[in-house]
């Protein structure tokens, strides 16, 4: 899955000049919509996302009778981070004559599929000024809900609506994403343990050591003691030692010969 996407938004809106903010529901699996290498804003009118290579090139948004609601979809693994900060610019780089309310709402989901939540602080009711003016930008900054923290796939939506005269073209830029990220916990490990792997010639009296690499919690059947001889000896055992390294003592000495294997369970 591509981080980001553009889509039309076919059919999300009824009505021109709806309520950004409320058009949340799904749009799965959507219409990908970029229309590429478009130099001129000012002329062109086909609405959707469109790639503009002009002096401060830009993907940017416009509504039309097919693109009801066309938006950038963006998706994130937000797993170990939590304060994720949203920001961007919205931009009118639309000089033409025409002066639309072009709205831009921002919503989010936990997941890959199903209704999206706004995200309030970062509405826009208009983006753009005009007629024949393309100066205005709006600077967006918000952090989502602590729902979008900490999950394998995050994805975000960054709309604006069909409006009721000839829409503006606004470009969505400078978009960055950051968080507070945790080390990811590794789990415990065996450091080291005697006799070593494979050893031979160890003394019948000799005792079992483990290491692990940080501190841990056992539960009963933590480890197995088998022998080819004496067979399965767990129970005949004595911990001692802990919560990182542990002595495992065998009630009888072990026999000569015998070939034992000891086993931690995860």
């Amino acid at each position: 899955m591509a981080s980001i996407e553009g889509f039309r938004g076919d059919g999300l809106t009824a009505a021109n000049d709806v309520d950004a903010r409320t058009v949340t529901a799904a749009d799965d699996p959507g219409v990908v919509d970029v229309n590429v290498n478009q130099t001129n804003p000012n002329t062109f009118t086909t609405g959707g996302a469109t790639e503009f290579h002009i002096t401060d090139p830009v993907v940017a948004l416009s509504g039309s009778g097919t693109a009801d609601a066309p938006y950038l979809r963006i998706t994130l693994n937000t797993t170990n981070a939590t304060g994720i900060t949203v920001q961007y610019n919205v931009r009118d780089i639309d000089g033409s004559t025409d002066n639309a309310p072009q709205q831009v709402a921002l919503h989010y989901r936990v997941g890959t599929s199903g209704a999206w939540t706004d995200v309030a602080a970062a509405y826009i009711a208009d983006a753009t000024t005009g007629p024949s003016v393309a100066t205005q930008v709006t600077a967006v900054n918000v952090t989502l809900p602590a729902a979008a923290e900490n999950q394998p796939s995050v994805q975000l939506r960054i709309m604006t609506t069909n409006a009721a005269g000839n829409d503006e073209w606004v470009g969505l830029d400078d978009i960055v994403i950051s968080a507070t990220c945790s080390a990811v916990d590794t789990a415990p490990s065996v450091s080291g343990n005697t006799p070593a792997n494979g050893a031979t010639d160890v003394a019948l009296a000799t005792n079992i050591t483990i290491n692990f690499s940080e501190a841990v919690n056992t539960a009963a059947g933590w480890f197995s003691v088998v022998c080819d001889v004496s067979g399965d000896i767990s129970s005949a055992v004595t911990v001692s030692g802990g919560p990182q390294n542990f002595t495992l003592d065998p009630t009888a000495n072990l026999q000569y010969g015998d070939d034992c294997t000891v086993t931690v369970n995860a």
